[in-house]
């Protein structure tokens, strides 16, 4: 049988990485994933914009 991960643990496993996120409009940031809450609101440091 194939597990399957949730999206919020699929998050919570990212914590500390860093990760690309596409915004509304393309805009896109690369940064790293400090911590996030149950809205999916996110914490990021040395955020770049692309």
């Amino acid at each position: 049988m194939e597990s399957s991960i949730l999206p919020l643990e699929l998050i919570d496993k990212c914590i500390g990485s860093r990760i690309h996120i596409v915004m509304k409009h393309e805009v896109e940031i690369v940064g790293t994933l400090l911590g996030f809450d149950d809205f999916v609101n996110m914490v990021l440091e040395d955020v770049t914009e692309l």
